[in-house]
């Protein structure tokens, strides 16, 4: 049996730039999610916009966007998809689930695994730490995918389709490798540290709130789980240990 190649090729599709002051710091998002990755293979010890608006005036980017990942999702699927936070929304949109509008979530949160989520990520405390920065949630999956966390403000925090979805029914499979993951996403952001978490609050405060803004300054340093669980996945899903 022929061995699998050790290289893996990427897109991201970026649909928004950082601040300023992020930028200077931690670079673009090109460079941001290739810190998740390129960390994740180590060993372990302006307000944006939202798929919730994708019906409203001068947002036909986003209409297009979703169609293309439906595209993607249906007519290759050899290719495995991600979804961060916008990406997520886009996701349950292609495929037929909801986004609407949510509670605000913002810094490093305490996020619930259901048994499939502890499989998927490894994480039998059941605990998954990760920055939130969100207003619009999804409370309706699209069909063949399973959620796999929840917050105590949204009941679908990521979610994922198998393969071979269409033939498993309604139930994911009970045995499963990473690698027969057709699709992940994360309402959550793994991609974000502390510095830029605390810098995107500084800068939202007046959009966010000074309440808001000043309780998620007091959990931007709690434990993060980005690199370490989400970003491990990632690359468990492509097949790369």
């Amino acid at each position: 049996m022929r061995e699998p190649s050790p290289h893996r090729r990427i897109a991201l599709l970026i649909c928004d730039v950082p601040l300023d002051a992020i930028r200077e710091k931690h670079g673009d998002y090109t460079k941001i999610f290739g810190t998740l990755l390129e960390k994740s293979l180590q060993p372990i010890n302006h307000t944006p916009a939202t798929a919730y608006e994708y019906d409203q005036p001068g947002k036909e980017w986003i209409k297009k966007l979703i169609e293309y990942v439906r595209y993607i999702a249906t007519e290759k699927p050899r290719i495995k998809i991600f979804g961060i936070c916008f990406g997520h929304q886009v996701i349950a949109l292609a495929m037929g689930g909801t986004c609407v509008r949510n509670t605000r979530e913002v810094s490093a949160t305490k996020l619930r695994l259901n048994e499939l989520g502890k499989k998927v990520y490894g994480v039998e405390s059941g605990v998954l730490n990760l920055h939130l920065m969100n207003r619009d949630h999804v409370p309706t999956e699209p069909p063949s995918f399973h959620v796999i966390v929840s917050s105590d403000h949204s009941p679908n925090h990521g979610m994922v389709r198998f393969s071979q979805s269409e033939s498993l029914g309604d139930a994911p499979p009970l045995n499963f490798h990473l690698t027969d993951i057709h699709i992940l996403s994360s309402q959550g952001h793994p991609e974000f540290t502390e510095s830029i978490m605390r810098m995107f609050l500084d800068a939202r405060r007046e959009l966010l709130g000074t309440e808001v803004v000043d309780d998620g300054q007091s959990r931007a340093g709690n434990q993060n789980d980005g690199i370490a669980v989400v970003g491990k996945a990632m690359w468990g899903i492509m097949g790369v240990e």
